[in-house]
């Protein structure tokens, strides 16, 4: 099964990403991308090198989808979990092709995914910053919702203001599951692996 992590830029997708698979048992990752022209690249990392090289706060700092495989233990038989890394779906029609491509690419993930993880910046509500949640969360939760499991993870939970914010996403989503995660501190994680096993046939 897939599980697919997607959210606007600089929102904490990679770190959640390496540190869910950290927190499932992973110590070295075996790393597999799709780039825009369909081939794969397969690249094994220790999750400290995978952290050094993939987080970023710059933008688009990740550029192809990129699954990590897991075993999510689950009585005598583990399950096999594959998450995914994906290009942030910014607002607008970005200047470069690369990018415009990369996301059009997440965008036709999206419509496959298995499980769907929305990451929303929780601390920049209100903000006018490029991961402000906007626009662009609203039509992913709309068509997410439509596809099957589907959950919004209130991520950067532990910064500061983060209970109104998280009222305030629960409020605006109402009726969608919200859990709030910190990406760095792994806050919330038991609570994704529990939603993810839920789902998982």
């Amino acid at each position: 099964m897939e599980a697919l992590v997607v959210g606007k830029p600089n929102v904490g997708k990679s770190l959640f990403v390496l540190n869910f698979a950290s927190y499932l048992g992973l110590r070295e990752i075996r790393l597999e991308a799709v780039g825009s022209d369909g081939r794969v690249l397969v690249r094994r990392l220790s999750l400290e090198d995978a952290k050094r090289k993939l987080v970023s706060h710059n933008a688009h700092k990740t550029m192809a989808a990129q699954g990590i495989d897991v075993e999510i233990a689950a009585g005598r038989t583990p399950r096999r979990l594959t998450i995914v890394d994906t290009v942030g779906i910014s607002e607008g029609i970005h200047h470069m092709a690369e990018i415009r491509q990369a996301m059009a690419s997440t965008l036709a993930r999206l419509g496959t995914a298995d499980i769907v993880l929305h990451l929303i910046d929780s601390s920049r509500i209100g903000h006018k910053t490029i991961e402000a949640p906007g626009a662009v969360d609203e039509e992913i939760a709309s068509y997410a919702r439509q596809l099957g499991p589907y959950i919004i993870l209130a991520n950067k939970i532990d910064k500061p203001g983060s209970a109104d914010a998280l009222s305030q996403l629960r409020e605006h989503y109402r009726g969608t599951p919200v859990i709030p995660v910190s990406a760095l501190t792994r806050r919330g994680f038991r609570e994704v692996k529990s939603f993810v096993l839920r789902h998982m046939s």
